[in-house]
C-alpha cells in the first residue's frame, strides 16, 4: 500500500475493499470477467466496462482514496483523475532488524521512488475506457561526495499500470486471480502496421497524420500526452478537440 502506515500491519486486519479471494479452485485464464474485459494494444492495456462514465467515476475515486492516495485532480467533466506523488512502501527491504523495530526505523527508511497515477475514463458505444498510466520519479545523487540528491523522471512502468488494472478488477467485485488472469491474457486489439504516422507538410499549425480509426487514435493520443506529464484541461470527442 502506499498509504502512509506506522507499525505493522498484517493482511487479515485490512478491512475488505470489494471483491473476495479464491484460492482453492483452479482458474481458466479468462480474457474477460464477467461483463468487464482487459483490451490490449502495444505496452498499453485499458479496461472496458458496459457502463456510462457516470456510474464509474464514483468507484474509480473511491479506489484511488482506498489505496491511501490524495487525488490532486479530479475533473468529472475532463474525464481525468490524477494521484499525488507517493512512495510506494512495499519495496522497503524487510530485513531482520527492521523487522524487529517495525515503525522506529519506517520514518529512516526511504525507496527513493515515488509515483503518480493518471487515471482517464473514456465514454464509448457501448459503456466506457478506464485507462491508467504511471509516471515515476527517482532520487539521485548530485555530488561524489553523496550529500545532496535531486528528483528526476524515471521510465513509465507498465507493470505498475497492470497491477492498478487487476486491483480495481477486484474493486469492482472480481476474485483476485480471476483480475489477475484476465491482465495477463487480454484480449489484443488487431494492430495496423508499424509506419503509420507521419508529419504533414503546409499546414497552418503542426500536423501529423496517422493510419487509425478515431478512437484508437484518440486512445493513444491520450495516453501519450499522460505518461508525458502534460495536464489536459478540456476536450469534446465529438469534435476532436
Amino acid at each position: 500500500r502506499y498509504q502512509q502506515q506506522r507499525g505493522s500491519i498484517s493482511a487479515s486486519a485490512m478491512p475488505a475493499t470489494g471483491g473476495t479471494i479464491r484460492t482453492s479452485a483452479p482458474v481458466v485464464a479468462p480474457m474477460a470477467v464477467g461483463d468487464f474485459k482487459i483490451e490490449k494494444d502495444g505496452d498499453r492495456r485499458w479496461l472496458s466496462v458496459p457502463k456510462p462514465p457516470e456510474q464509474v467515476w464514483p468507484q474509480l475515486v473511491s479506489f484511488w482514496q482506498d489505496l491511501g492516495f490524495t487525488l490532486v485532480k479530479n475533473d468529472a467533466g475532463a474525464g481525468v483523475l490524477e494521484t499525488n506523488w507517493a512512495e510506494n512502501r512495499a519495496k522497503l527491504p524487510q530485513d531482520l532488524i527492521r523487522k524487529s523495530l517495525g515503525s522506529v526505523l519506517d520514518t529512516l527508511y526511504s525507496t527513493g521512488e515515488m509515483d503518480q497515477y493518471r487515471t482517464r475514463l473514456e465514454r464509448t458505444d457501448t459503456g466506457s475506457e478506464i485507462i491508467i498510466t504511471h509516471r515515476g520519479m527517482i532520487e539521485v545523487y548530485t555530488t561524489a561526495q553523496k550529500d545532496f540528491t535531486k528528483w528526476e523522471p524515471r521510465p513509465t512502468d507498465p507493470e505498475l499500470e497492470n497491477e492498478m488494472l487487476s486491483r480495481l478488477l477486484v474493486k469492482l467485485g472480481a476474485t483476485e486471480t480471476a483480475a489477475r488472469a484476465a491482465v495477463n491474457n487480454p484480449v489484443v486489439t488487431t494492430a495496423p502496421p508499424k509506419d503509420r504516422a507521419r508529419v504533414v507538410a503546409g499546414q497552418p499549425a503542426a500536423t501529423l497524420e496517422v493510419d487509425d480509426n478515431l478512437d484508437r487514435a484518440w486512445r493513444r493520443v491520450g495516453i501519450a500526452l499522460d505518461r508525458s506529464g502534460f495536464s489536459v484541461e478540456d476536450r469534446d470527442r465529438a469534435a476532436g478537440l
